[in-house]
């Protein structure tokens, strides 16, 4: 490509919305739910994996001390919680959650290059769930700012937390795929509390949330209505959480080298989106041009 080309490409790239851009047809899919997955995936909220070997009990009791420390610290309550206790925790939450698959994705990577060997499959899934959690941080961005302090969260979680996964993954990937399973039960579990509030009058989210428009690279990212409702997206986003809890739970309890388990899954949405791309071009055809 010659240098003119260049200047081109790189300027016309400048000028893309960030719609546009949000819009995963032309990289890693996501799924685009339908309400009756969506009702399915909801009604997993109390889906729970019980320990069985000893790693899975140490996994558990860090999530859980974890859990209950973020708890503390972001004021967070089950019961009622203010719009402001959920907005940082959710920033910090989908800034942590982008880690582990992406972690798990370059570990592969390394491991296939190393050994002269394929990944059956693997590294695709977890480069989709890693790119997957930062769209929904990048979807919350849209919603609330984050100030000094939900920063600062931010930069301790990922700089204590990222060697202990990557410790983790070293010695023994299952247990960090357990750890995961356990961290997307209580995202699903926050999720759908949050979901509940803001459909019951009387609470904070609803008086705050109820009313909010999902933002727009939600509604390209996802596929939504133009008049999707910000609990909509909330839904979509539990939806994602509840799959990598499976997702995350069934590699754990792969053997070493197995076939990735989710590749027709991934095929399936590639199948889809080429569909709604096709539809979306025949429907911005002038009638009357005989194409």
């Amino acid at each position: 490509m010659d240098q003119n080309a260049c200047k081109s490409s790189n300027g016309s790239s400048k000028n893309l919305s960030e719609e546009v851009i949000a819009d995963h047809a032309w990289r890693q899919l996501n799924h685009i739910w339908t309400e009756e997955e969506i009702e399915k995936q909801m009604a997993t909220k109390d889906t729970k994996h019980e320990p069985v070997t000893q790693s899975d009990k140490i996994m558990k009791s860090i999530m859980q001390v974890m859990y209950h420390s973020f708890n503390a610290i972001t004021g967070y309550r089950q019961e009622n919680p203010t719009a402001k206790s959920i907005e940082w925790r959710l920033i910090v939450l989908e800034s942590f959650a982008g880690v582990p698959g992406f972690l798990a994705a370059a570990f592969r990577h390394f491991y296939s290059l190393r050994a002269l060997e394929r990944d059956h499959g693997s590294i695709y899934t977890f480069l989709e769930e890693a790119e997957n959690e930062r769209m929904h941080l990048l979807v919350c961005l849209k919603m609330f700012e984050a100030n000094p302090v939900t920063r600062a969260l931010v930069i301790a979680a990922q700089v204590s937390m990222t060697p202990f996964l990557m410790m983790t993954y070293a010695i023994s990937p299952p247990s960090m795929h357990r750890f995961v399973g356990y961290l997307e039960e209580t995202a699903v579990e926050t999720y759908s509390n949050i979901i509940h509030h803001c459909e019951t009058e009387g609470t904070h989210l609803h008086r705050e949330w109820s009313h909010l428009q999902a933002p727009d690279i939600a509604k390209s990212y996802w596929a939504l209505d133009e008049n999707a409702s910000w609990v909509t997206c909330l839904k979509h986003i539990l939806a994602d959480e509840a799959h990598h809890r499976d997702v995350n739970h069934t590699f754990a309890g792969l053997p070493e080298n197995a076939e990735n388990p989710f590749i027709k899954d991934h095929m399936e949405d590639f199948d889809r989106a080429v569909m709604r791309k096709s539809e979306g071009m025949r429907s911005s055809i002038p009638s009357g041009t005989g194409l």
